[in-house]
């Protein structure tokens, strides 16, 4: 039970939390004086709201990857989330101009490499 609400949690947030630690990289806060706390918490609550709409995108690879950790290739199975996990996040920077229906489309199908390997490995069993 534990480990069911790990994988959603981890498969919800993986693709947020890597569009996050990238405009974080991207984007540093000014190195002058700083400013209120307010701002801060009404800036992470603006940012929250926008990436939503983006946790789902990261399902399809996260369900991919756990039907290879379910065929018994658990190292597979984290090498592919993270390989292609870092290439979502890369490509989800300009998929993120189209909105979320652009970051969703690249999603899928930068997940369709695992799925088709997944498939793969269960048919050669």
């Amino acid at each position: 039970m534990l480990a069911n609400i790990g994988f959603w949690a981890l498969g919800l947030l993986w693709l947020p939390a890597g569009i996050t630690a990238t405009a974080a990289v991207r984007f540093p806060p000014d190195a002058g004086p700083s400013t209120e706390p307010a701002v801060w918490v009404t800036v992470a609550v603006m940012s929250a709201q926008s990436l939503v709409f983006v946790a789902p995108c990261g399902l399809p690879l996260a369900l991919a990857c756990r039907r290879l950790w379910r065929l018994g290739y658990a190292r597979a199975a984290w090498g592919a989330g993270i390989g292609v996990g870092a290439i979502t996040v890369a490509a989800s920077l300009v998929a993120g101009l189209l909105g979320p229906i652009g970051i969703l489309a690249y999603a899928l199908v930068l997940s369709a490499p695992v799925w088709m390997a997944a498939w793969w490995l269960a048919r050669r069993h």
